[in-house]
């Protein structure tokens, strides 16, 4: 059974979220905000249950395991920190913090609890299929009236074969994983 789901953030980024991890059978539990409002609004335009602008709510919920901290970067290393700090897996997005003393707070936090999942998500957008779209659309290439693209890149497994950096806490502290979600 797939852990339940906290989202952080109300923003375009949440919107595409949830349907993302409903799609992949994850259970959207709970939803946090700035505002009560905005909490609200997106908890009802994705039929998530729960809402909330108390961090701690959806934190200590017990139907949340594993949270998606997709919200302004100057609150990615308390609530990772906390989190993992009470046993949840994390995925934040990117910047780790606002500067290299919230990133070192999240990695310490995840060196205590080695079991758990602690990811940072960085984007593919130098990936040279990427960097080819982008040079051909900057040359009017494909046509000035590209709206929208959508673009799925299929990734290999999370755990790489053979061991390399990206496993050892002691050199990144995180799992580094390289996706857009």
């Amino acid at each position: 059974m797939l852990p339940g789901v906290g989202v952080f953030g109300t923003g375009e980024i949440a919107n595409v979220l949830v349907p993302l991890l409903r799609e992949k059978g994850f259970e959207v539990r709970a939803i946090w905000g700035r505002t009560l409002k905005e909490a609200k609004e997106t908890a009802q335009s994705q039929n998530v249950s729960f809402h909330t602008n108390v961090i701690d709510d959806v934190l200590l919920r017990k139907d949340v395991d594993l949270v998606f901290i997709v919200c302004q970067p100057f609150l990615h290393a308390e609530i990772s920190v906390k989190a993992l700090g009470i046993g949840k897996h994390v995925v934040c997005d990117k910047p780790a913090g606002l500067h290299q003393q919230d990133a070192l707070k999240m990695v310490r936090a995840s060196q205590y609890y080695p079991t758990l999942i602690s990811l940072v998500n960085h984007p593919l957008r130098f990936l040279p299929a990427f960097t080819h779209m982008r040079r051909c659309l900057q040359e009017d290439f494909i046509g000035p009236d590209v709206v929208l693209m959508d673009v799925r890149v299929q990734l290999g497994t999370l755990f790489p074969e053979q061991y390399n950096w990206m496993c050892d806490p002691q050199i990144t502290g995180f799992f580094v994983l390289h996706m857009n979600i």
